[in-house]
Parts: structure tokens; C-alpha cells; sequence
């Protein structure tokens, strides 16, 4: 077989039967209509079993906000709020503190986690949304008796239940929901004189939704669920052939571009591993040889001055030795220069130690997760690791912020971009510089940044230092993937590179990361 026909095998092997022979082509399309058919019947069904319990959820989320405002409520003691537009002095609360007035006359009045909880929901009655309300089999405020529904829910979880769901019907049907109150230690101030301890059930909160506009809701999942259905069925009806037609034509180039695309992505990629491998390995040996080079010659004279002592010790044994023997021995001299060499080699050795532990905590291959990581620390150990690039080019500034707080992030993922851009810098001074490396932080963010006063970057391209396989380096001298890759890295941690350069005057390069994840981001006050 030729090599022209070598790649169309290939092909041709690589496309599955199902589209190679257009034979089989009915059955997906016959699939596809049983596929869509009983896709609508589950799908009925379930729209109409998850009715209740999406309500259900809903006034479950209700309760979980009713509860956090009511705990935020009690961790502060109850919060003062105007007297007037609907709120008036709590009756039924007991407190030598409930009333205040101002020194400009503005009368105010404690508002407790009851009488917040009432206010709230008398505001979302008003507004026909969800409908909640404060109840117990034995409460302060006569208003807030349960119900017969409450009170039977009040009394199962006395006996341990967690929740309580229920339709009501009447005259309006109300989809019901209803979680216990236990009794903590911050609302014994008010309810300790009702004989509860902490860990009782003192009531509960129900919360009421209208069951109409559910139902109709669900009526209206099933009509849009068979629409989608339909017309999926008729599209892929109409076009499913042509589609077909057109993907077994494409198959054989796509599945050809497709592995030459991997091949070519995996050995760039692979190419700025080596590339960065090779830094770190010149430069630790570089770093390594100088300590273990001295540490092997002082051993060496060690070495000579124990042999003398020896030979001493041989002659005195044999009764041999003369007091010219001693006098030709300079024992002050080899006391303070063993000393002098055992320190020197003890210093090298611990050289070396270090070096050896930067690079670990540079790589921390053992580590592949997020955690919270001191930037400081990891700025220092990748300016060890990277030294043997940054000595002979430029004098290295360290500015680090000493309060600079933890951030949560990948340290080994955070040290290959610091590295990137401490070799960028290097490269990019001519002659002697200086590289200023410095750390800080804002209310929101952390920040490393990394300054050169090398030649700069130009306005053109500056505009595509990130763009993957973008360099000014000559050919073979550089991917164009290392600010790629740094800048992927400090995306997908939630960040940004910043970049700024004048011409002849340095650049400026700064990674900012948050310092909190969207997730764990607190509320604002």
C-alpha cells in the first residue's frame, strides 16, 4: 500500500459502520422516534410527580431565609429600628432596654426575632407571594396558637420529626409546610420563664403556598415537554438523513485533522515542559556544583591534615616519635582551620538542603489541590529554584508584603506562573537590571507583581503577550506558550493578569487572585 493510500485507510477504518454503510442508517432514525416517545412519557410523568415537590422545596428555601434572619437577629441581641409605618412597641416582649430615644427625639424600639419574623410576613402577604407564620402549642403572643395542622405537626416533632408537608384544601387549597423552632441558649432571655431548656421544640414556623398556581404550572411543563418532543421528532425526521449524508462525507477529514491536531497540541505542550525542565535542571546543578565543589575540596584538605595526624600517632606508637616530630606540627593552626572547614562544609552542605526543599515545594507534586497558601513563601522558594537565570542578568528587589494573608489556591500551579514571568524578565534585560518582585493585597484581592527595567514591550505586542504560540523570540528559541499557559493557570483559579509597559523602560507584569472564592464569598452587611 502507498502512503497516499496509508492515511484514506485509516480513515475509512476510524468511521463506524453505523455511518459507513448506509444501510443501518434506518434503524438510528426508528431509534430515535421510540427514543422520543417514551423520553415524553417519563417526562410527563415526572413533571407531574415533582409538582409538589418543587413547591416544597421552595417554602423549605423560605424557611431556611426565615431562620438565618432570625439567627442573625439573635447572635446581635435583637436589632432598633423607628417607631412608625406599621411597627410599634412589642407588647409582649420584656426587655429594660426595649424603647430608646435618640438625642434628635427619634423614638426607637427593639425588635426581637418573634416580632421580626411577624413583620417579614405581613410584608409577603401583602405582596400574594408565599405566606408564613410564627406558631406554638404555647406561645407568648395569643395570635401565634397553632392550628389544628400545626398543632398536629408540632407534636411529631416533638416525637423527632424534621419536617412536615401536607395539602389543606378548603376553600383554597394551600400546599403546607412546617419545620421545628428549637430552643437555644440565646432564647432563653425570653422563653426560660415558659419552663423550655435548650434543645426543646418551642414551635415552629409553617409556611403556605397557594396550590393553584402550581398546578397550573404543571399543565403547562406537560405542553411545552410534548412540544419540544414533536418537534424535535419532525426536525430530526426532516434533516436526520441529510445529517447523516453530510457527517460520512466529513467523517474521513475531520477524523484525519483531528489526530494531526493532538499530535502537533501534545508535542508543544510537551516542548515547553522540556523547555522549562531544562531551566530548572541547568540551574539547580549550576546551584548545586558551587556548594558541592568547595565541600569536596575542603574534605580534601581534611583529608591531608588527618593523614599528618597519623603519621604523628603511628610514630608515637612505635616509640619512634622526636620532639621535632611534634614541633612540625602546627596544632593551633589545624584547630582553627578544621574548624573553619568543618563550618564551611556544614554551610554548603545546608546550601544544598535548601535547594533541594525550595525545589520541592516549588514542584509539591504530592499536592494537586487547592489550599490555603502563603504566597510569600511561595514567591521565595521559585526565586531559589530560578536564581542560576536571575543572577548574571539583574539584581532581584524583594517587596513582600509581611501580612499578606492566605489565599486558596494550587501552590505548584501558582509557582510555574511566578516562574514564567521571573525568566520573561530575565530575558527581556539586555544587560544588568533589576527585577523588583512585590506582594500585597486589597479587601478582595491578592496580588503578585513582577517588574523589569528590561527593553519593554511594544504597544502591537503587548496586545498578544497572551495569545498561545505568540514570541519574539527567533525560531526555535521559544513556544509561545509560557504566558499562554500562566495565563490559563490564574484564570481558571477565579483571577487576571494584568500587564503594563513603556518602551525602552521595563514592563510590569501583576497576578491578581481572589481572596475568596465566589462561593465562600461572605454576604454584605
Amino acid at each position: 500500500m502507498s502512503s497516499v493510500d496509508a492515511p484514506a485507510s485509516l480513515s475509512i477504518r476510524s468511521v463506524p459502520r453505523v455511518i459507513r454503510e448506509r444501510r443501518w442508517w434506518l434503524l438510528p432514525l426508528a431509534l430515535w422516534g421510540l427514543l422520543v416517545w417514551v423520553s415524553l412519557d417519563l417526562q410527563v410523568k415526572e413533571i407531574r410527580e415533582q409538582a409538589t415537590e418543587v413547591a416544597v422545596e421552595g417554602a423549605r428555601n423560605m424557611f431556611r431565609m426565615v431562620m438565618l434572619t432570625r439567627n442573625w437577629n439573635a447572635v446581635h441581641g435583637g436589632v432598633y429600628v423607628p417607631v412608625g409605618r406599621g411597627v410599634e412597641p412589642n407588647p409582649y416582649l420584656e426587655h429594660p432596654l426595649r424603647d430608646l430615644t435618640t438625642r434628635e427625639g427619634l423614638q426607637l424600639t427593639m425588635i426581637n426575632p418573634a416580632y421580626m419574623t411577624r413583620l417579614i410576613a405581613g410584608i409577603a402577604a401583602s405582596d400574594g407571594g408565599v405566606m408564613f407564620r410564627l406558631t406554638s402549642l404555647n406561645p407568648i403572643r395569643p395570635a401565634n396558637m397553632a392550628d389544628e395542622w400545626e398543632a398536629r405537626a408540632l407534636r411529631a416533632f416533638e416525637q423527632g420529626t424534621r419536617e412536615v408537608t401536607g395539602l389543606q384544601g378548603g376553600g383554597e387549597r394551600l400546599l403546607r409546610y412546617m419545620a421545628p423552632l428549637m430552643v437555644e441558649e440565646s432564647c432563653m432571655a425570653c422563653h426560660a420563664k415558659q419552663g423550655y431548656r435548650v434543645g426543646d421544640v418551642r414551635g415552629g414556623i409553617s409556611v403556605s403556598q397557594r396550590y393553584d398556581p402550581i398546578e397550573a404550572a404543571t399543565g403547562d411543563g406537560v405542553r411545552q415537554a410534548t412540544l419540544v418532543h414533536s418537534a424535535a421528532f419532525m426536525a430530526v425526521l426532516a434533516v436526520g438523513w441529510g445529517l447523516l449524508e453530510l457527517l460520512r462525507r466529513r467523517w474521513f477529514e475531520l477524523a484525519s485533522k483531528i489526530h494531526e491536531l493532538e499530535e502537533a497540541h501534545c508535542q508543544l505542550v510537551q516542548s515547553e515542559k522540556m523547555a522549562s525542565i531544562g531551566v530548572l535542571a541547568a540551574g539547580v546543578a549550576h546551584e548545586i556544583n558551587n556548594p558541592v565543589g568547595f565541600v569536596n575540596s575542603n574534605l580534601g584538605t581534611l583529608k591531608g591534615y588527618n593523614e599528618e595526624l597519623l603519621s604523628l600517632l603511628e610514630t608515637c606508637r612505635a616509640g619512634t616519635a622526636t620532639e621535632a616530630d611534634f614541633q612540625a606540627v602546627d596544632f593551633d593552626y589545624l584547630k582553627e582551620d578544621c574548624a573553619d572547614l568543618i563550618r564551611e562544609s556544614r554551610e554548603g552542605l545546608e546550601r544544598v538542603r535548601k535547594i533541594v526543599s525550595d525545589l520541592k515545594d516549588f514542584s509539591r507534586v504530592d499536592k494537586a489541590e487547592q489550599e490555603e497558601a502563603d504566597l510569600n513563601a511561595g514567591v521565595e522558594c521559585t526565586l531559589n529554584v530560578v536564581w542560576n537565570e536571575l543572577k548574571y542578568k539583574a539584581e532581584v528587589v524583594r517587596a513582600y508584603d509581611t501580612s499578606l494573608p492566605r489565599v486558596p489556591c494550587v501552590p505548584a500551579q501558582i509557582n510555574q506562573v511566578v516562574m514564567n514571568l521571573l525568566i520573561n524578565a530575565a530575558h527581556a534585560i539586555e544587560e544588568r537590571g533589576t527585577i523588583t518582585v512585590s506582594t500585597g493585597f486589597t479587601p478582595t484581592e491578592i496580588w503578585i507583581e513582577v517588574a523589569d527595567t528590561g527593553r519593554g514591550i511594544s504597544p502591537e505586542v503587548l496586545k498578544h503577550v497572551f495569545d498561545p504560540f505568540f514570541t519574539t523570540k527567533p525560531v526555535g528559541k521559544g513556544t509561545g506558550l509560557g504566558l499562554s499557559i500562566s495565563y490559563d493557570i490564574v484564570r481558571k483559579h477565579g483571577g487576571r493578569i494584568d500587564v503594563s509597559s513603556t518602551l525602552g523602560a521595563g514592563a510590569v507584569f501583576r497576578v491578581c487572585l481572589p481572596r475568596f472564592p465566589e462561593r465562600d464569598e461572605p454576604e454584605t452587611p
